[in-house]
């Protein structure tokens, strides 16, 4: 009998260690199931605000030509808190448009400095170039007057 008694606690505490194997690597594979907590809604950053997420790394690009527009555009998008890490010319100076280019699939972070320079054009154009730190590039046009890309931020 106590053979049989010292059998079927065995079997207990091997069922019982199974079952906790089985719920422990449930735990840690499966997906959580719980659902997140909700975040606030962010507005859409108004033009000449600064954003509220990390600095975007981004360059500014002279697309049209003008002397020291893309060094007047670095003042201000710095003072807007975002994180310009080169300026220079555009491969011409044939760029009607000021626009602004994602380089890293995320739109979302073109979308947010198109919105806070006022800028009306982003386009998403991601190469594999290992060497380019900048997220987002902008390249300012002809149009940077009417569209009002250096006056003061408001």
């Amino acid at each position: 009998m106590d053979r049989e008694n010292s059998y079927v606690q065995e079997l207990i505490l091997w069922g019982l260690a199974t079952v906790a194997i089985v719920l422990l690597l449930k735990a840690a594979f499966w997906p959580q199931s719980a659902a997140p907590e909700p975040t606030p809604q962010q507005e859409a950053p108004k033009p000449g605000t600064a954003p509220q997420l990390s600095p975007i790394r981004v360059e500014i690009l002279n697309g049209g030509g003008e002397s020291q527009v893309a060094a007047r555009l670095r003042k201000k998008a710095r003072a807007l808190g975002l994180d310009v890490i080169h300026e220079g010319n555009a491969p011409s100076f044939n760029y009607l448009h000021t626009l602004v280019v994602d380089l890293d699939g995320d739109i979302e972070q073109a979308r947010q400095v198109a919105d806070i320079l006022g800028i009306p054009h982003f386009i998403q154009q991601k190469k594999e170039n290992q060497f380019n730190l900048a997220s987002v590039s902008i390249v300012i046009g002809r149009d940077y007057r009417r569209i009002g890309l250096l006056n003061p931020a408001k």
